[in-house]
């Protein structure tokens, strides 16, 4: 078995400073990939980048990026493939999810939740694919997409049309781009221990009520989705794309 089978790959990973981001790249890293932890807070990504280069030994780069101006990306991505020889795996992770009732959501709320959401989404693998068809080798793109595309809730109307709009623009992406050799796909999470909820999740009542509930119990952590971001991005996964993985420990049993 390859200890290292990312090794000679580069991947970017957005939104990746902290959070389920950050876990993706560590992983990546982990398995040999060279990493960019691009991220619209550039203090932070340095920070993540030169911790995942002393944890697992590969390259990690740190680079700038505000996924809701394409220019911004298109720097990005041109500079990835300049200062690192290639692109191989794009992870369009970055997102957020502002959890406001539907009744209460602001025109300023909802048009930010689908910049950063759908058009960042779009504006990452679009500059991403042109790349790597540029190159002639195919490659890998991946969203993270959540399971609102399936479960309504009140709260995340919002977040739920950008993920939704992102699973489909997924599928049709993956028709579109196979003949180059560049699978499309997506991983869908379920509840996730991260810093952003751990306000909730810190509570020790909270996590034994959910983890009655839930069919794996325990909250889902980076290190779950990260799994699955690695196996889409193996080079035997080239047969699987237009299809999405749900990471949720059962949740939604829906087969």
């Amino acid at each position: 078995m390859n200890p290292t089978p990312l090794k000679g790959k580069v991947a970017v990973v957005t939104g990746s400073a902290r959070g389920i981001g950050y876990g993706i790249a560590h992983r990546l890293a982990t398995e040999g990939a060279t990493v960019v932890i691009s991220d619209i807070n550039e203090e932070h990504a340095r920070e993540s980048a030169a911790r995942i280069e002393a944890e697992t030994g590969s390259k990690a780069v740190a680079m700038y990026c505000d996924v809701v101006d394409s220019a911004s990306i298109d720097a990005m991505i041109a500079r990835t493939a300049k200062e690192l020889g290639s692109l191989d795996v794009v992870v369009a992770n970055a997102g957020v999810c502002p959890f406001v009732e539907f009744m209460d959501i602001d025109e300023a709320t909802w048009r930010k939740t689908i910049d950063i959401n759908l058009n960042g989404a779009f504006f990452t693998s679009r500059s991403a694919a042109r790349q790597m068809i540029a190159q002639g080798k195919g490659g890998r793109i991946i969203f993270i997409t959540s399971l609102a595309t399936i479960r309504a809730g009140t709260a995340q109307v919002d977040y739920a049309a950008s993920k939704s709009g992102v699973k489909m623009m997924m599928a049709t992406m993956a028709q579109g781009l196979g003949k180059h050799k560049i699978t499309v796909n997506a991983v869908a999470p379920g509840v996730i221990y991260t810093e952003m909820g751990a306000f909730h999740w810190d509570v020790p009542e909270h996590r034994e009520a959910f983890a009655k509930e839930n069919p794996v119990p325990r909250l889902g952590e980076p290190k779950d989705i990260a799994n699955a971001v690695f196996f889409l991005a193996l080079d035997e996964s080239e047969y699987i794309t237009a299809s999405t993985i749900r990471v949720d420990g059962g949740r939604e049993a829906i087969g």
